[in-house]
């Protein structure tokens, strides 16, 4: 277990500036609102997947659903759902309240705000850490499966008429895409059944058992409900280990897991606000949306719009999602002969 000792004085001197930044007014305090933003980002890709556009306004409505999510609230619902998954770590639950036992709980809740990457240290962590990576594996491969999708449909719609000739106002199309990026998805964006499935209790799911749960490898598919299953999300995930470029938004989602374990998210709240904005994810995404605006600028003709809303709609989303974790090359490397006892002495 990690020492609170070690941090007195650079610890009170990130607490000063934390304390000036939670001043600032927050556009989303709200851990439950902020979720919505990462499940209406899910529930439009279903319908992407659901659904082929076979005509210019199709392609028009899928343009849309990619396009109207706001890089901000997109960073903190994604943050938000993967501190929820981390709550339902046993070890780790178990591990931030034996530390609140032993340091106290105020000392704990203080260390978990001032250096995020404490919560991952303690013990039980490193559950907590293997059940982000598998959440954030499955999610990543569930949008950039629908990704594959639409980059192939593009090329398989240029011989169809309405999709091999010129897309008009195209100008006019970009801007209209980038001012639903801003405004963010509206609220009708996710069906309200789903509402009640985004709420939960700390250690009340299993995910590690049951795909289904909240934080598991199949739940927006579960969500969705019907025939649209996503195979490629429920396939044995990669042994994966945390991306130190960017581990953070991992320490993020455990340090907020962990004031959930200690009831404290409603008093901290504008900490609560300030952890689930990570700045690297926020960049990614913006960095993603950026290229969508840009691909649709280049593009002369309405298959191009389809690709541009694959590649940087979906992939690069996913990939911003998935590059939290790294392939596990020591997990991969075959255990030698010797090793397991087929060698000599």
């Amino acid at each position: 277990m990690r020492t609170l000792a070690a941090w007195t004085t650079t610890a009170a001197v990130a607490l000063l500036g934390g304390a000036a930044h939670a001043q600032t007014p927050s556009q989303n305090t709200d851990l439950q609102t902020a979720i919505t933003a990462y499940a209406a980002y899910h529930s439009d890709v279903s319908e992407l997947r659901a659904n082929t556009p076979s005509n210019a306004n199709a392609l028009e409505t899928a343009l849309d659903r990619v396009g109207r999510h706001n890089r901000d609230a997109l960073t903190r619902g994604w943050i938000a759902y993967g501190a929820q998954t981390a709550a339902q770590s046993p070890a780790f639950v178990q591990g931030v309240r034996d530390a609140a036992a032993y340091y106290g709980r105020d000392a704990v809740i203080w260390a978990v705000t001032v250096d995020p990457s404490y919560a991952r240290g303690l013990r039980g962590g490193q559950e907590a850490t293997r059940m982000l990576l598998e959440s954030a594996q499955a999610d990543s491969q569930r949008i950039i499966s629908v990704a594959d999708r639409y980059q192939e449909l593009a090329y398989s719609i240029q011989r169809q008429r309405w999709a091999n000739a010129v897309a008009p106002g195209q100008n006019a199309r970009v801007q209209r895409i980038r001012s639903l990026g801003r405004e963010g998805a509206p609220a009708e964006a996710l069906p309200s059944s789903v509402a009640p499935r985004l709420t939960v209790a700390t250690l009340s799911v299993q995910p590690a058992n049951d795909p289904t749960a909240y934080g598991g490898r199949r739940f927006w598919d579960s969500v969705r409900g019907g025939d649209q299953v996503v195979e490629v999300a429920s396939t044995p995930a990669v042994a994966t280990r945390a991306n130190v470029t960017r581990a953070e938004a991992l320490d993020r989602m455990a340090a907020v897991a962990a004031l959930q374990a200690l009831d404290a998210i409603d008093t901290n709240q504008s900490a609560v606000t300030r952890l689930i904005s990570d700045p690297r994810s926020r960049d990614c995404i913006e960095m993603a949306q950026l290229q969508l605006y840009q691909c649709m600028s280049a593009a002369r003709f309405r298959y191009e719009n389809a690709f541009c809303l694959g590649q940087h709609g979906l992939r690069d989303i996913g990939t911003c999602i998935g590059a939290v974790g790294q392939p596990d090359a020591q997990a991969m490397t075959p255990i030698p002969a010797a090793a397991r006892g087929g060698g000599r002495d």
